[in-house]
């Protein structure tokens, strides 16, 4: 893990033989999320004050609005496990490409 995250999905059609794949850096789209929350499952995560994750890294690795860090802060999060591990890793957060 490198600080980002990173989503990877496959999908294959047994009746056409047909296999896509699509991948990207940052957070997965809404589908493929979905897909990992199904999977997976989530934990809530603090976010800000002294138990919480740094509001700068929820907000780069989630890619939040202002509106939306704000009530992460009030309500927490609902992170996948490799987002909440990314969350909570040494020196909190994302680094720059």
């Amino acid at each position: 893990m490198d600080g980002r995250l990173r989503w990877e999905g496959q999908v294959y059609c047994s009746a056409c033989g047909t296999q896509a794949c699509a991948g990207g850096w940052g957070p997965p789209p809404p589908p493929v999320r979905e897909r990992i929350v199904a999977e997976e499952g989530t934990v809530r995560v603090a976010v800000g004050g002294p138990d919480g994750v740094p509001l700068k890294a929820a907000r780069e690795v989630f890619g939040l609005t202002l509106p939306e860090l704000a009530a992460a802060r009030r309500h927490g999060l609902e992170a996948t496990p490799s987002e909440a591990e990314l969350l909570r890793a040494p020196q909190s957060g994302p680094r720059s490409a």
